[in-house]
């Protein structure tokens, strides 16, 4: 357990380090393409399609490398020396766009397309390499309990976490002591701390077997095609692989969307400072990290799909609790910001 708490700590870290980088990253590129959503949005679609393609391409390589708490510190390294360069490319990104003529010249899409290929020319590197640490690091923990996704549940919520504080020091904080590009760097330098570390660690940890995961997993399935029970043999079959894929799709989507919304809905309660998106960002992953954390700790130990639906309708159920109080919401902001005085 201590040395999953070692590694829950470096995601946490780096957790933060990314919250950095997003928040830094739109304050910069707002400079280029301008506050409005869509020029948000395309930042934000493009740093998050970098996390999923490398997730994708970097957690094959993770579930075939030996040393994965390795390959971990080499992505959080890349991840800290991309990050550093990103405001050199967004000069340049803010040069081609001026020399294009912008949203006047191309128009609403035309503007919306060229935003999205320069936010790849500037955060695209960063972002992908950032999408591959998490799978490596989850390898690299896959002998804790390989029966159990407990681990797991505590190395996201803990990652989720740290992205907490990094969204809350960035724009409470940092913004205001540094600046932008100098907290950028100072995360950059946390992150190749970070790398430093975890390098260090790895030469201390044995290497994993190949059939680490996927033996355990031939395993359990080969004792439950044997189960004398067939009930419990339907309820302990892994779920479908494109059912699994396709809720993840789902629920990701839900959240993105949700946290726009919030933003949207709290700006006539909270103001539209720069600070309301900062705050409605570090509540929404609060809440998924503390998820993540109690999971850990309160979980079963083996996951269902019965516990995935019934955690989906509490979250649709607890979404829909603040339309049910209708304008009392408004009412109470209102007098509370009275006390702000």
């Amino acid at each position: 357990m201590r040395g999953l708490s070692t590694k829950a700590a470096f995601l946490c870290a780096s957790g933060a380090c990314a919250l950095v980088y997003q928040t830094m990253w739109l304050r910069e590129l707002r400079t280029v393409f301008g506050a409005s959503t869509p020029a948000n949005a395309a930042v934000l679609a493009v740093f998050m399609a970098g996390l999923g393609v490398g997730s994708a391409i970097f957690g094959r390589r993770a579930q075939r490398s030996t040393t994965p708490l390795r390959l971990y510190a080499h992505l959080e390294l890349g991840v800290a020396l991309s990050a550093a360069a990103s405001p050199f490319l967004i000069d340049v990104t803010r040069a081609l766009y001026l020399a294009i003529g912008g949203s006047s010249t191309l128009g609403s899409a035309g503007a919306t397309v060229v935003r999205l290929v320069l936010s790849v020319v500037a955060l695209g590197v960063p972002a992908l390499l950032m999408g591959g640490t998490f799978p490596a690091m989850a390898r690299a923990s896959s002998h804790a309990d390989p029966d159990s996704r407990k681990p797991l549940a505590l190395l996201y919520g803990a990652n989720t976490i740290g992205a907490v504080v990094g969204a809350s020091a960035s724009t409470f904080a940092l913004l205001e002591i540094y600046g932008v590009r100098k907290s950028l760097w100072i995360a950059c330098a946390v992150n190749a701390l970070v790398a430093v570390i975890a390098r260090g660690v790895s030469r201390s940890e044995p290497p994993l077997a190949l059939d680490d995961v996927s033996g355990g997993v031939a395993a359990n399935e080969h004792a439950t095609t044997t189960a004398a029970d067939a009930t419990t043999t339907a309820m302990s079959r892994p779920a479908p692989r494109a059912f699994v894929l396709a809720a993840a799709f789902a629920t990701g989507f839900a959240f993105l969307l949700l946290e726009l919304v919030w933003y949207r809905l709290s700006a006539p309660l909270l103001g539209g400072s720069t600070y309301s998106f900062g705050l409605v960002l570090a509540v929404a992953l609060f809440g998924v990290g503390a998820g993540g954390c109690l999971y850990a700790w309160l979980g079963p130990t083996r996951a269902t799909i019965g516990g995935f639906a019934i955690t989906c309708a509490l979250e649709a159920a607890c979404v829909l609790v603040p339309y049910g109080f209708g304008d009392d919401i408004a009412r109470l902001a209102y007098f509370l910001r009275e006390l702000g005085d």
